[in-house]
């Protein structure tokens, strides 16, 4: 039964997040992952045109 008390003991030491805290989180993390999302569209439709433009120049 020790274990047990002990497990409650630091169960109670955690500091939950508030709901305010989650709900900036969670949208801070879909803002961010558009961002990237876009980012690296953008980066793979330059790298794809450049490498296609250089293959087509060296005769590929």
């Amino acid at each position: 039964m020790n274990l047990f008390q002990g497990i409650k003991m630091e169960y109670s030491k955690v500091q939950w997040p508030t709901k305010e805290q989650v709900k900036n989180s969670t949208i801070w993390v879909i803002v961010m992952s558009v961002v990237l999302s876009i980012y690296l569209g953008v980066f793979d439709l330059i790298a794809s045109r450049l490498l296609k433009f250089l293959v087509s120049l060296f005769g590929g």
